[in-house]
């Protein structure tokens, strides 16, 4: 329980700001699963190019807005298109 009114601001901003952290790491995932899943169903190159894009333009997006750190950002985007590029989809 927190002691002073600034306190407990700060806890209720904090809870908020939990909620749209997972929410946003929940969507991160979501993306790069549907991204890969596309690449080994074989669907068209240009699909799963325009998918992977959208994919690498959330992870930096959160990044850059701390939802994530940005070195974790890129290294999960790296290796999704180390695994696209395996998968010959792009």
């Amino acid at each position: 329980m927190a002691n002073t009114v600034s306190a407990a601001k700060n806890a209720r901003k904090a809870q908020k700001r939990h909620i749209v952290r997972v929410s946003v790491k929940s969507e991160l995932k979501s993306l790069r699963k549907k991204t890969l899943d596309m690449a080994e169903e074989k669907k068209p190159a240009a699909d799963v190019q325009k998918m992977a894009l959208q994919t690498v333009k959330s992870y930096a997006k959160a990044g850059s807005n701390n939802y994530i750190h940005p070195r974790t950002a890129s290294r999960k985007i790296g290796r999704m298109m180390k695994q696209l590029h395996k998968l010959h989809a792009i």
